[in-house]
């Protein structure tokens, strides 16, 4: 394997264990520490940004930056987006409750379900970090179907074995500022920019299955669209 591949595993190894915006020692010390050349460091470092590992910035230096998850507009889930990625997706169960409140996300869509919703809070992790904090809402008739771990996994897997499988979404997609409660589990400064994507989807005969609301790291996520003039 050429030096400077084993180079940018190793530093790739190391970016893992540093804070988002940590800069990394400059070519001259690496190229010391490793035994080559600066040329081959610069291999190596330009290796890592393609692979969105760090970002080099003239004049200031390699700075850590960790993988940013990319959302297209096919229907896909969260685990799907992460491991499309090469992340570890994992989910903790923040709150669930039953109850009669609407919220206005709900109203939102024009989906009023008759009789008691429930709503689930979900902290969704890629690897160690927290990347989104998820509010659910699902009438109570489809939520009982599910499993307990349905909650702290794919969600849409967990639908797809009741045969209530989504398949296809209106989404909403806005700006915000996170609020104390969404801050704190996402590990972010209060006010900090959040991406606020809202859901509603329905299975393969349109029937509405439920309401999503989830607040996206600015930092950690972005939206990839494909556009094409079309001539009049």
């Amino acid at each position: 394997m050429p030096k400077y591949l084993v180079i940018a595993a190793e530093l790739a190894d190391r970016s893992q264990t540093l804070p988002t915006g940590s800069q990394l020692p400059t070519e001259k010390a690496l190229a010391a520490e490793f035994g080559v050349s600066r040329m081959t460091v610069r291999h190596a470092l330009e290796r890592l940004e393609e692979q969105m590992v760090v970002t080099r910035l003239r004049g200031r230096g390699t700075f850590v930056q960790h993988p940013v998850v990319a959302k297209g507009q096919s229907l896909t889930s969260f685990t799907e987006d992460l491991r499309s990625r090469g992340m570890v997706p994992s989910t903790r169960l923040v709150a669930l409750e039953e109850t009669t409140q609407v919220d206005d996300i709900v109203r939102e869509f024009g989906m009023e379900p008759e009789s008691r919703i429930v709503r689930a809070q979900r902290l969704r992790f890629g690897g160690d970090e927290p990347i989104c904090h998820e509010t659910v809402h699902m009438p109570v008739a489809l939520a009982s179907r599910l499993k307990a771990q349905d909650y702290e996994s794919s969600l849409h897997a967990g639908l797809r074995d009741v045969g209530a499988a989504p398949a296809s979404a209106v989404r909403r997609t806005s700006a915000m500022s996170a609020p104390p409660h969404v801050a704190e589990l996402l590990r972010i400064p209060v006010d900090s920019p959040v991406l606020r994507i809202a859901q509603l989807f329905r299975d393969e005969h349109a029937t509405p299955l439920y309401v999503a609301e989830s607040c996206y790291r600015a930092d950690r996520y972005e939206i990839v669209t494909h556009v094409r003039r079309i001539e009049s």
